[in-house]
């Protein structure tokens, strides 16, 4: 705030910037924001509003006046996509949810998080290989065994479970990574593993896991997903490479930019500083609506920006 309140004054006058430093001023205030924080905080303001987000990656400190915001940080892969509400860790009989932010257990409103709750007739220490079953005008003799039953209950409560998941998914568009040992989760997924509410897995249970752990685990998880989405993009720019749709001068980009030719706009960076000329491409980039991403590179023999053309 120091510096910002340095550079204003020293260069700017005062109704240009009063009312954005006197909000930021109240924002130090307030402890709730800054301990609830994910890794980094981005903050931009004028005299008109006030815009707060919260990154997925660490940003270094910085302060910077102007009258183009830096927008960079925000189009990193690791913000490219909305984080899954929640974790499930998926076992045989019953789940148990943990918030994504704080990795604390949560419970699912009108969800049961056990097959017991919802099918009270359960009994799992029931002599199955013995004993009657039917309705009203059925009756037969129970033979089946104890593991077969279980294979059996398993698979209703999963069906349940994908109902009322997908039915988040429907209403809110609330999304889940599933975490579960792997034979646990392979029978989930085989039957329900296209479905849209599922953001992502990991073969591993959480159950028993210190907090500290569980964040190790989904950190792993994330990067990994980061790895893997770099490569995708880098796979897209080859090959359209190949099919003579890239392009890498920037006064072709911008040519293509203002008339709306552009598919997609890859900015790579190496971390250290901002390209004033770029960001302002990149802040038009984010007004058409168009996919653009930053991607940190320390090879000086990749552009600087590249763009993909329709």
């Amino acid at each position: 705030m120091k510096d910002v309140k340095k550079d204003l004054e020293l260069n700017y006058p005062r109704r240009q910037w009063d009312q954005a430093v006197e909000r930021l001023e109240n924002l130090l205030l307030d402890r709730q924001l800054f301990s609830t924080s994910k890794k980094a905080l981005i903050i931009f303001a004028n005299n008109e509003a006030m815009e707060i987000s919260r990154m997925e990656h660490q940003v270094l400190p910085k302060a910077h006046v102007g009258t183009t915001f830096l927008v960079q940080d925000l189009l990193l892969p690791e913000e490219s996509g909305a984080d899954p509400e929640y974790l499930i860790n998926l076992s045989r009989d019953r789940i148990n949810v943990f918030n994504m932010d704080s990795l604390k257990e949560v419970e699912l409103e009108g969800v049961h998080s056990n097959f017991a709750d919802y099918y009270p007739d359960f009994d799992a220490n029931a002599n199955l290989n013995s004993g009657s079953y039917g309705g009203k005008n059925a009756i037969y003799h129970g033979h089946r065994t104890k593991s077969e039953e279980q294979q059996k209950d398993q698979l209703i409560y999963y069906q349940y479970l994908d109902r009322k998941l997908g039915s988040m998914y429907q209403r809110e568009g609330t999304t889940f990574l599933l975490t579960g040992l792997p034979e646990v989760l392979d029978v989930y997924l085989n039957n329900y593993g296209n479905s849209k509410y599922i953001d992502g897995v990991i073969h591993s249970s959480m159950l028993n896991l210190s907090h500290r752990e569980m964040l190790e685990k989904v950190n792993e998880y994330k990067n990994f997903e980061t790895v893997a989405l770099i490569e995708k993009i880098k796979h897209d720019l080859h090959r359209a490479d190949n099919q003579e749709c890239l392009i890498s001068d920037l006064d072709t980009i911008n040519f293509a930019l203002m008339n709306r030719d552009i598919k997609s706009l890859i900015s790579f960076n190496d971390g250290t500083s901002y390209s004033v000329e770029h960001n302002k491409m990149l802040v038009q980039y984010i007004l058409n609506k168009t996919n653009s991403q930053v991607v940190y590179s320390k090879d000086a023999a990749v552009p600087s920006m590249s763009a993909i053309v329709y």
